[in-house]
This record gives structure tokens, C-alpha cells and sequence, in this order.
């Protein structure tokens, strides 16, 4: 009985040692954990302010006369945080400008899904696309980015490969919003595309010469070519 007693006096205590090595076991995968997950915060943080930093100072001295260091300043962060993330400029602003340029897409995207077919609305259109797809950051930056590509050929492949993506997505959101209509998909994407060319047109003569007025009355003037070339097709 006595060493029935002890084996199970052992065992108790085994179990005991179990449970405090299992208990701290978890306790370290959990501090672990929380260390990665702050980690990966931080780097997501640090990722996020120099992708802003980035695109700010593009639309205010241009891509060429920003630095690696002007960014890390405007950011907040080390050169040398900003360097463990990106190797250099051109890989900055390839992420900063492809964040920018997915929030573009995202923006026609929704446009397309709140769009009623049984409804057009061409002034509603026209709208949604200036204020969201061809808002004056979007554009600026993609005209300085047009301009740096010419001589570099990997920002060119990642602005030709945008470009596509975004006159997709604004003649989706044209082909949804407007299928109601008789209209072929020949005509329907030239007709977007006239849309998005002028409004982007429009947006870069308000850099040069600001005038709301004006700008307002094109897009008047758009949205009633639209409406008037809907109204040819179904008669």
C-alpha cells in the first residue's frame, strides 16, 4: 500500500511538472507571439507612413528632386528603417504609387457596384470618376511618374501594367453602369475612355491654371454628351 501511495505521490507531482512546463511553454509562444505581431505592426506602420511620405512629396517637388533621405524625414522614420523595407527610391515609390494606383481601381470598382443599369446616371458618373479615379493626387503623381519612366524602364513596366488595370476598371464600370443601353462594346469602351481622357486632361490644365468654375462646366458638358449619345442609342 505504502509504494501504491508513493507511485502515486510521483505521478501526481509528474503531472504537476507537466502542467507548469506546459504553462510556460504557452506563455513563451504567446510573448512570441505578441512580439511578432508587434513587429509586423511596426513594419506595417513604418511601410504605411513612407508610402505617404512618398506619394505627398511627389505631388509637392516631383520624383526627380525627391531623395531617399527627404522621405525618411517627411516620414518620420530612419534612413536606415526606410532602407531595411526598400532597397532604394525606385522600389519605394514602385510600392507607394501601386498602393495608390490599387486604391484607384478599388474606387472604380465601387462605382461599378453601386451603378443601376435601370438607371443610368451620367452626371453621377462623371462625378464619382473626378473626385475618386482622377482626383488631383492620382493624377499628378501619374503624370510625374510618366515623366520618370521614360528613362527607366522597370517604373515604365509598372505603370504600363496600372494603366491597363485602371482603363479596365473604368470601362467595366462603364459597361455595367450603361448596359442598358444599345450600345456595342466597340462604342461603349470608346465612349469611357473619352470620358476618363478628358477628365484626366482636365484635372492636369487645373494644376496649370486652377479654375473651378471652368472645370465644372466641362464635366456638366461631359455628362450631357453622355446622357445625349445613351438617348441616340435607344432610339
Amino acid at each position: 500500500m505504502f509504494v501504491s501511495e508513493r507511485y502515486l505521490c510521483l505521478a501526481s507531482l509528474t503531472a504537476r511538472r507537466l502542467d507548469v512546463i506546459s504553462d510556460t511553454k504557452i506563455q513563451r509562444d504567446t510573448l512570441q507571439d505578441s512580439k511578432r505581431r508587434t513587429q509586423l505592426q511596426r513594419s506595417a506602420d513604418t511601410i504605411e507612413r513612407l508610402s505617404k511620405a512618398t506619394i505627398t512629396l511627389m505631388t509637392e517637388v516631383g520624383f526627380v528632386n525627391m531623395t531617399t533621405t527627404s522621405i525618411a524625414k517627411h516620414a518620420g522614420v530612419s534612413r536606415g528603417a526606410m532602407l531595411h523595407h526598400f532597397a532604394n527610391k525606385v522600389a519605394l515609390v514602385i510600392h507607394a504609387t501601386g498602393e495608390m494606383w490599387g486604391g484607384v481601381v478599388a474606387s472604380t470598382d465601387e462605382l461599378r457596384q453601386q451603378s443601376d443599369p435601370a438607371n443610368p446616371d451620367p452626371e453621377g458618373f462623371v462625378e464619382a470618376l473626378w473626385d475618386g479615379a482622377m482626383a488631383e493626387t492620382h493624377v499628378s503623381v501619374s503624370v510625374d511618374i510618366m515623366l520618370a519612366a521614360r528613362g527607366d524602364p522597370i517604373l515604365k513596366a509598372h505603370l504600363d501594367t496600372w494603366v491597363r488595370k485602371m482603363f479596365d476598371s473604368y470601362r467595366a464600370a462603364g459597361r455595367h453602369a450603361f448596359s442598358k443601353a444599345e450600345m456595342s462594346r466597340t462604342d461603349c469602351d470608346a465612349l469611357i475612355n473619352t470620358v476618363a481622357s478628358t477628365l484626366r486632361g482636365q484635372r492636369v490644365a487645373q494644376m496649370l491654371e486652377p479654375n473651378p468654375e471652368a472645370a465644372k462646366a466641362v464635366r456638366v458638358t461631359l455628362a450631357q454628351l453622355l446622357r445625349e449619345r445613351l438617348r441616340d442609342v435607344g432610339q
